[in-house]
């Protein structure tokens, strides 16, 4: 997430120089659902994303975003079976299990605004295309599991964005953000639905 920040503010001295374009660097509120809601069941406060879009006449925009998002649950005293690699025995182990989703999509992104950037509200419909990098681990006492795949995904989304300036707006919106199966489903199908709120840096239109 620092990462991101950094480069967000690099470019935001670059921002006179882009012409119909924006940056926008948003902060995520994602509610688990489907398959992650099974393994990890609570919200997660720990998300971002960098989006650049590039507008293609008054009404469509084409772009791409980086995101990153944290899913986290702890478990008290629970108990699952357990197979190790290499020991096709079954192991059942009772414990505080940590369990975590790290996410991070990759897409690129076409806008349908419904307003001209004369007004001082332009609400837009989107959809987003792409790979997620997911890993799933799962900690018990001394014992862990890690496994990482490449998803893909695709995130329709709605939203708006309210100019403050020539150069400044804000962004709100929604995403719900899908992700297929992967390693023969030890990745579990992805799904999540996602709160945006950002600050937008705007070049002349």
């Amino acid at each position: 997430m620092k990462k991101i920040l950094v480069i967000a503010i690099l470019l935001f001295g670059l921002s006179p120089l882009l012409k119909a374009q924006m940056l926008n660097l948003n902060y995520q509120i994602s509610v688990p659902l489907g398959d992650i809601k099974d393994f990890t069941d609570k919200g997660s406060f720990r998300g971002a994303d960098l989006e650049y879009h590039q507008f293609l006449g008054d009404y469509f925009s084409i772009g791409g975003a980086i995101g990153w998002n944290v899913f986290y649950h702890n478990l008290d005293h629970h108990t699952n079976d357990f197979r190790f690699q290499g020991n096709n025995n079954i192991y059942t182990i009772t414990g505080n299990q940590y369990r975590y989703i790290n996410t991070v999509p990759l897409m690129a992104i076409g806008r349908y605004y419904f307003t001209d950037n004369t007004t001082s509200v332009r609400p837009f419909v989107g959809l987003g295309v792409g790979t997620r990098w997911t890993e799933k681990r799962l900690e018990v006492g001394q014992y862990s599991s890690t496994i990482s795949r490449w998803q893909f995904s695709f995130a329709p989304e709605i939203g708006m964005y309210v100019p403050l300036s020539d150069q400044i707006a804000l962004n709100f919106g929604a995403r719900y953000s899908y992700g297929t199966r992967a390693a023969h489903g030890r990745v579990p199908e992805f799904q999540s639905f996602t709160f945006n709120i950002g600050l937008i840096l705007m070049g002349a239109q």
